[in-house]
């Protein structure tokens, strides 16, 4: 069995659990996202980055050592 198990739209559980806290709450910080209950901070930064490289989520330093993540774009 995988890590993470993937939709048939190609996005994964946790991508999609990440893309549903930024829709309800809005950007968060990426420590908050890897407090997330039942997925470890490995799996969290993985779909993070997925998220990324695939545009659907920006990533933005507010600080040292602490990021934002954001929905991209204005389809909210």
């Amino acid at each position: 069995m995988s890590v993470m198990s993937t939709a048939k739209n190609g996005v994964s559980s946790i991508e999609g659990r990440v893309i549903e806290v930024l829709r309800e709450q809005g950007p968060q910080t990426l420590e908050c996202l890897c407090a997330l209950p039942d997925v470890s901070w490995a799996q969290v930064l993985l779909a993070v980055d997925h998220l990324s490289r695939s545009c659907t989520v920006a990533i933005e330093r507010i600080a040292p050592c602490e990021y934002q993540v954001s929905l991209n774009g204005t389809g909210t």
